[in-house]
């Protein structure tokens, strides 16, 4: 086992950077419902250390994983935490890591600016012959929405990485003026993270297939999305917002929203549900960006969203709320078409992978909390164990957790007749229960989005269940 990493943290105020770090060995272990961890011997100026991921597989090429990384020969805070995926290379793509990249790209990067602002990027960009020839982008920079043409870049060669040696699909790109370290998954995912001098920012691009829909008026689906981030009120309150939404060419005509903010919208959850509400649905097919604004009458202030497809089901999705002249927040996501509906207890069966990641005050902070286990859904009854972590001093990470729950559909399960499903999840450790409730959206029977629905357990969390195969 060997590899490289990069590794970018805020410190002090500042932004560090550690690249090219050499992964020299390490171990993993599987269990038979497809949780596990993996440990990462890595060595970064001649400074050995060891990285650990829990992690819950959602194939045999992939999974979900949290950051369970803790000095436990030692007192004093972790030193790191986290969640996201990981996916198998493709070996061929990766030996060519310039060449791999090529055509029509949609993208989503999130972290901080050079000042620790919040900041968010959605866009697309074509690439050809290693040159991104167009793109634009919307940016979302601690408030302040931006959008515009990205300008001149490229993907090419890292010049860390000798000639002829194993790249790992690494390489360096130039976009819209930053620097970005990539991998290439293989020839429809990157990964990225910035390099810039006081920056910090982490994301995707995901190839853009010839099946975007061709005008607003092909826009006629049921979407439900999920957005997580910080609230613009300057007191680092995370905010989640989850829901659905039907379109009807340029028209939405139902919607439900679900927010969980500690911050600018009153420090509660709230919930909005409005059939035919005052909207506007914009589309441009040349790029797959779109944009969303609907109105509930009894609201002050309409939800708005820019949406990019890298097919006619998917995409990412950047919330453009606003509160006072500015984002009420810094949050971005995945969008996805509803497929499959009625959802019920005949569909919504089996083993899911389960990861949730937010904010969390058990101990101290609030802090950051990150968890990924398996869920077994058997008449809509929760079953399962996961890992758990809280970035708090004297916490280490909490496995053998009992997971437990069940899932209540009124209606149809998709949200499109104005009725939610609720998902109240329970974690029982050392004969303790705590309950979070939920709100869930069905993108199909394969995969949903939640949110917590009140901070009453002290938690602003979002989450994914994926069926295992």
């Amino acid at each position: 086992m060997g590899g490289i990493e990069d590794v970018v943290e805020s410190s002090s105020g500042q932004i560090l950077q550690t690249l090219g770090v050499t992964i020299t060995g390490g171990t993993y272990t599987i269990n038979a419902n497809g949780t596990g961890n993996i440990n990462l011997n890595a060595t970064a100026n001649g400074v050995p250390s060891t990285i650990t991921f829990g992690i819950t597989l959602t194939s045999a090429s992939g999974g979900l994983l949290i950051d369970e990384t803790f000095p436990t020969a030692q007192s004093g805070n972790q030193e790191s935490t986290g969640s996201g995926n990981f996916f198998l290379q493709n070996e061929a793509d990766c030996s060519n890591p310039t060449g791999s990249v090529s055509g029509n790209y949609i993208f989503d990067f999130s972290g901080v600016d050079s000042a620790g602002n919040p900041e968010s990027l959605v866009g697309q960009f074509a690439v050809s012959g290693g040159v991104i020839t167009t793109g634009i982008t919307d940016t979302n920079d601690g408030g302040a929405l931006a959008s515009g043409a990205i300008g001149t870049g490229s993907f090419g060669m890292d010049p860390q990485i000798a000639a002829g040696a194993n790249s790992c699909g690494r390489g360096l790109a130039t976009i819209g003026g930053s620097t970005y370290e990539y991998y290439v998954v293989d020839a429809t995912r990157i990964r990225l993270i910035s390099i810039n001098t006081g920056a910090m920012l982490t994301g995707d691009a995901f190839v853009q297939t010839n099946t975007i829909p061709a005008s607003a008026s092909a826009l006629n689906s049921n979407f439900a999305y999920l957005v997580a981030g910080t609230d613009t009120s300057g007191n680092g309150f995370f905010i989640t917002r989850t829901g659905r939404f039907s379109t009807n060419g340029y028209t939405v005509t139902n919607a439900l929203v679900d927010t969980n903010d500690g911050g600018n919208e009153g420090g509660k959850f709230s919930q909005t549900s409005v059939a035919s509400p005052a909207s506007t649905v914009t589309y441009d097919p040349t790029t797959g960006r779109g944009t969303v604004t609907f109105k509930d009458p009894n609201l002050a202030i309409p939800f708005s969203f820019v949406f990019y497809l890298s097919s006619a089901t998917q995409g990412v999705i950047q919330d453009t709320t606003q509160l006072n002249g500015l984002a009420a927040d810094v949050a971005d996501g995945s969008f996805d078409a509803q497929i499959g509906n009625p959802f019920s207890g005949s569909n919504i069966t089996g083993t899911y992978a389960m990861n949730w990641t937010g904010l969390s005050q058990q101990v101290q902070g609030p802090d950051e909390e990150d968890l990924v286990g398996q869920a077994t859904i058997s008449s809509l009854g929760i079953s399962g164990t996961a890992d758990i972590f809280q970035f708090e001093s004297s916490f280490g990470p909490q496995t053998g957790n009992l997971l437990g729950g069940t899932i209540t559909i009124p209606g149809d399960g998709a949200g499109d007749d104005l009725k939610r499903n609720m998902m109240p999840v329970t974690i029982t450790k050392n004969g303790t229960t705590i309950t979070i409730n939920c709100v869930i959206y069905f993108v199909n029977p394969q995969l949903a989005f939640f949110a917590n629905t009140s901070a009453s357990s002290n938690r602003y969390i979002a989450g994914v269940l994926q069926l295992q195969p």
